[in-house]
Parts: C-alpha cells; structure tokens; sequence
C-alpha cells in the first residue's frame, strides 16, 4: 500500500486549515472525518451568533493571502465582497463563516467524511491508520480530533432532553410558555443562549448563574491582541511550562469572555424588561455562585447552589437546564494509546515549536496536535487567530524545509532579550565600561 506523507485525524477548522494549506505543496495528504460533512458546532447556529477574531483569521489568509481558499475569495465567489465591505462591521457571523468553511471543504480531494477512525499504530516508516472503509499508511499523522462538551460531574447521569450542554441547544425541543429555566455558565455561549431565549421566549423565567464573579467581556483591544501574533507564540513557548501555564491564567479573558457587544445588547433588554416592569420574576442574574447537584423531584429538577464568596447555599428548581460549561480536548483511546509513551511537561505532553509530540522512545514519524496545547502553546493554540500560522509550521516540519516563509515579528510590543541584558549590566557598571568603550555607552544612551 502507497505511503502518504501525512493523515489529518478530524475535519475541523484547523485541520481544514491544514489541508487547504497543503494543497499547493507537494506532500501526499488525506483527512478522515467520521461525521457525514463539514460542521462547525451546529447546535449553537444560533442568529446573533458573531465571529470573535477577524474573518481574516480564516484558513489561508495570513499565511497565503492569494490562496484561492481565502474568506475574500469565498465572497468574491458569491458576489458579496462589495457588500461585505460596505457593511458597517469587519466582522461576520458564524452561520457566514461556516458557509465559508463548507465552500472551503467541497474544493479539496483529500478530505473523506463518513469515514471514522478506529485505531492507529506505529509501524515501520510511520502509521497504519484503520477505519471500518479501510486501511491507509502515512509517515506522520496529525490529531484534530476537536473537542467535546465539558459536562460537571452532578448532571452526567441526568442528561436528556431537558438537561444538556448548549452544544446541544438547538437539538432540542423549544421552550414552552412559562417555563423555568437554568443556564450554567457566564461565558460566550452561555450570553448567547440567554439572549435567544429572551428574543423567542419572552415568557420563559430565566436563572443565570456563574461562578465568575461578573459577566466579564472579552478583552480584545488592540494591544491585548498582540499576544495572538507569531512573534508572541514564539517566545511564549520558550518559557518554562509552568510560567506559561500561569500566563494562560492569567490571560484568561483574551479568548475566554463575552463580546462587549452581546454584553450591552442583554443590558438594554433587560433595562427595558425593568423600565415595563416585567423583569422582577422573570429573570435572575447569580454571579459567584456555582452549581452543587442535581436531583429530580416532582417532575422538576431541584438545584443546589453555593455562593462562592460565602458559605451562602440555597436551592432553586428548574424545569430545563441548560450546561454552558465549555469544551474540552476529545481523547480518543487510539490518541491515548499514541500519547503514552510522551514526555510530559508539567503533567502535559511536550510539544515543539512544530506542535510534533516528544516522545520518550523513536517513533516511527511525527505526531501533531492540533487544539491540544492549551498550556503548551498558550491560548493561542485552541482560537482561530493563528490556525495558518499554526499550519505552516507543521507543513514546514513535513517537507523538512521551509515552503511557507516564517512570519518575522512585527509586534509592537517588545521583550527583553540577552541582548537588553547586556546593555544593562554596561549601563549599571561603575562608569570604566563608559570610559574604556565610549562609542558602546553611546549607543546604549
């Protein structure tokens, strides 16, 4: 059987990215997808549901920009480009940029969907990867499994129709009139499911809890978006693993928050519920508080909830819950079974600068990571800012040479560097470095 250079595990955004990155360079690729086609968190298609970074972090762009896969391409195509940019905002929604992304996918030959992957083992010269269709054979692989609802521990065995992650919100029945309802979560999907229940079910009662301690906006101004350039990347990942893990802690809210945007628009509607008098028994706001258990009661679900702050509990009664509790990395048996003979750093597989995974014993051919390095690569690595970026470097790592140019920095954010150090420790000194070298402490004035 022919050995392909590489197999992309999943057909998401970035390993779509991937391959569409791919197809102007030589290497032989395939991706397997075991859903039927191209989606992209079809249960939250909700319609206010915005795009958070610019439509110019699509697959291509900011790596090929006359890539005929581009987001400007896809509007040229469709005869909106004109229109696109008359409009008042740069960005787009998300039921735009999933078009865009399907249009991608129905251009490439190397993706197959329906075809799930069942197993993965090394042999000689790289990887037998297995699906029910059949067997194929790469030298390198690269995961883009994606990610999965993250469920907290007391609703697992409850959930159904009426307790679910809002992955699932538009998979289930609609609300009915007067209807009491808990959303858990204060992030983005969290806002954007409220909102949609305050448009289309204006009867509904409404309990918003959340254990941050306000409805926190993503901070997305200028300069805070520096850290989602490649110079950044760079030297973020230079760092040692537990600094960066607090820097991801830190920076939490860069890609993590609510759009100003969809703050202010629940702001006015609930002001305006407040100004008829409606909003009083209709809807509450808990920040700081977090959900204990659950438990089934009378046809209704009984909650406890504990106020962080305080040793505060009480419990509230729901007829329909609704988990906006985020995502986390899928590991499926055959990643875990590849990943465990990985260094670890800090507790996580050591990722390079290529996102290839260091192991402890040779293996027959690299293994990338696509959306698993969080902490590794920062929170740059799980947001569509530097997906091109991101593939570039493992195409480049595949062809052992560099197709795609490295971005060179172009932040205006500094760092200091051994450099900086040097002139320092000259410019500290007790003046005989001045005096002996007058043209180095001029330079350094």
């Amino acid at each position: 059987m022919d050995m392909l250079d590489v197999i992309g595990i999943g057909i998401g955004p970035f390993n779509l990215s991937l391959a569409a990155l791919i197809a102007p360079t030589p290497l032989r690729a395939l991706f397997l997808e075991k859903r039927g086609a191209f989606c992209w968190h079809p249960g939250l298609m909700l319609p206010n549901g915005r795009l958070q970074v610019s439509p110019l972090k699509d697959c291509v762009t900011l790596v090929d920009p006359t890539s005929p896969y581009s987001f400007l391409n896809y509007l040229a195509v469709h005869r909106r480009l004109y229109s696109f940019v008359n409009k008042r905002s740069a960005s787009t929604s998300r039921r735009e940029f999933t078009d865009y992304y399907q249009w991608v996918a129905q251009q490439l030959g190397t993706l197959r969907f329906g075809e799930e992957v069942l197993d993965i083992v090394p042999v000689a010269g790289g990887y037998r990867v297995s699906t029910r269709a059949g067997t194929y054979h790469a030298r390198a692989v690269v995961m883009g499994v994606g990610v999965e609802p993250k469920i907290p521990a007391c609703a697992r065995s409850w959930l159904g129709d009426t307790v679910y992650h809002v992955a699932d919100y538009l998979d289930r029945p609609p609300l009915r009139a007067g209807e009491e309802v808990l959303v858990v979560g204060g992030g983005q999907s969290g806002a954007e499911v409220v909102e949609h229940m305050l448009e289309h079910a204006p009867t509904a009662r409404i309990t918003w809890v959340t254990s941050r301690a306000n409805l926190f906006a993503m901070d997305d101004n200028a300069f805070v978006n520096e850290a989602y350039m490649p110079g950044y990347n760079r030297r973020f990942h230079t760092l040692p693993i537990r600094q960066r893990r607090a820097i991801v802690e830190a920076e939490k809210l860069t890609s993590d928050g609510i759009s100003a945007e969809l703050c202010n628009r629940l702001y006015d509607v609930l002001y305006e519920r407040s100004v008829a008098g409606t909003l009083a028994g209709s809807f509450r706001l808990l920040p700081g508080v977090a959900m204990e258990d659950i438990n089934r009661r009378d046809e209704r679900w009984q909650v406890g909830l504990t106020a962080l702050a305080t040793p505060h509990r009480s419990r509230t009664q729901a007829d329909r819950i609704v988990l906006a509790t985020g995502f986390q990395p899928r590991t499926p048996p055959f990643l875990q079974t590849l990943l465990a003979g990985a260094c670890l750093e800090d507790g996580l597989p050591d990722l390079g600068h290529d996102y290839a995974v260091r192991f402890e014993q040779g293996m027959p051919g690299p293994v990338y990571l696509q959306n698993q390095g969080r902490v590794q690569h920062g929170l740059q690595s799980v947001n569509l800012s530097l997906v091109a970026y991101r593939n570039s470097r493992i195409i480049n790592s595949l062809l052992g040479h560099a197709f795609y140019p490295d971005v060179p920095d172009q932040q205006l954010l500094g760092a200091l560097d051994q450099a900086d150090d040097a002139a320092a420790e000259v410019d500290l000194s007790l003046g005989f470095e001045a005096i002996s070298h007058p043209r180095r402490h001029a330079a350094i004035a």
